[in-house]
């Protein structure tokens, strides 16, 4: 693989983590990315996700997802339509609210009901 090789597949996965955090957050789901981090927290859905696009474990109140560099947009597309898919059944109605994890991501990185 050599250097370039290498340095193109940390940039390719860490731009694809932006990628997956950015959709969670255009879908009112908090998450975060720490810088040069390909793995994306979020607030938990106490279930397990997992498609072509990775694997969403849930460890008590968070959840986190390695963007690897065999990950594609299309994977992170597929994985994201699932878990939104799941997270839009668990919270649509209201009847359950999502988690807030201010106190583990910090303020500006919080899209829960209750501090909109």
């Amino acid at each position: 693989m050599g250097y370039q090789g290498f340095l193109k597949a940390v940039q390719n996965c860490l731009r694809n983590a932006h990628y997956l955090k950015d959709r969670l957050r255009d879908a009112s789901i908090s998450a975060m990315l720490n810088e040069l981090s390909s793995t994306v927290v979020s607030s938990s859905l106490r279930t397990k996700s997992s498609s072509g696009g990775g694997r969403w474990v849930a460890k008590g109140d968070m959840a986190y997802v390695v963007v690897m560099p065999n990950v594609t947009v299309d994977k992170l597309n597929t994985f994201f339509d699932e878990l939104l898919e799941k997270w839009s059944s668990r919270f649509l109605d209201g009847k359950c609210q999502p988690l807030c994890v201010t106190s583990e991501m910090g303020t500006e990185n919080r899209v829960c009901p209750l501090h909109k």
